[in-house]
């Protein structure tokens, strides 16, 4: 039961981690993050990253520009809703 955990905000940043990693077989940058869950601010994305990674869905990397792993993998978020 991934998603009972996350926020709407939380859920949508995972599931476009989760897509863009299908697609381009690498992790987005935080500003392509912020653009393609129509965050209005830097600052909304990282908050919701940190959360994703407090609640343990992801692990990040500091110092890399693409330093997002997934930690659950073998279930989908959309799954739950």
């Amino acid at each position: 039961m991934i998603g009972n955990n996350l926020t709407e905000g939380q859920r949508t940043v995972y599931e476009f981690i989760v897509t863009y990693l299908e697609h381009y077989n690498r992790a987005p940058y935080i500003r392509e993050i912020q653009e393609g869950c129509g965050i209005s601010s830097y600052k909304g994305t990282i908050d919701r990253l940190l959360a994703l990674e407090k609640k343990g869905f992801i692990k990040r990397s500091l110092n890399k520009h693409r330093g997002i792993d997934l930690v659950h993998q073998t279930e989908t978020v959309g799954a739950e809703r």
